[in-house]
């Protein structure tokens, strides 16, 4: 009997063992399910968004509209925006939901070039990224739109900045793209 009890006691120490060691991956998420943002990086977004979106710690969360965003700085307001909304048909593909997107995009923006278009992945989702330049105000933009479908709804990531500026922070926008979670 003594056997099967240091048999029973070695298999619960196994098992205490095995999750102190899963305690610190466990206690990562929050009780909303909410991940950590990674290391060096901040939530843009909240609980109630439909997506976990991660900006570097040198960005400042924007809070004054709608979309989960931030910008860059005050002298550089390069930003980037996720915004979610359900599809107007559960059928819509993303070449179809890009077509509606630029008719809009090119009646708020004067001189819209698409400058490429390719396809790409969105928290492992076939997603597509789009770049293109615009106007606003006599002022020239270059932007950075990545689209993908989940269930009924479309997820958009922007990133938006100055031409000028553009390249300074695309390694950046890469990253958040790479920690973007759809839920």
């Amino acid at each position: 009997m003594k056997k099967h009890n240091s048999r029973i006691s070695a298999r619960a120490a196994a098992l205490l063992c095995a999750l102190a060691l899963l305690l610190p991956v466990l206690s990562s998420c929050s009780k909303g399910g909410e991940f950590a943002p990674p290391a060096g990086y901040t939530a843009a977004s909240d609980e109630k968004a439909d997506f976990h979106f991660y900006v570097p710690d040198k960005w400042t969360v924007d809070y004054s509209t709608a979309a989960a965003g931030a910008y860059f700085s005050a002298a550089d307001p390069s930003s980037v925006s996720v915004m979610a909304w359900e599809l107007p048909h559960t059928d819509t593909t993303l070449d179809e939901w890009w077509t509606l997107n630029r008719e809009e995009i090119e009646q708020v923006f004067d001189n819209f070039e698409l400058e490429s278009e390719e396809n790409t992945t969105i928290d492992g989702l076939y997603a597509k990224k789009y770049v293109y330049t615009a106007s606003l105000g006599g002022f020239d933009y270059r932007f950075l739109q990545a689209a993908a479908i989940k269930g009924t709804s479309v997820y958009l990531f922007t990133y938006a900045s100055t031409a000028e500026n553009y390249e300074a922070h695309l390694d950046d926008v890469n990253s958040m793209l790479g920690y973007l979670l759809l839920k």
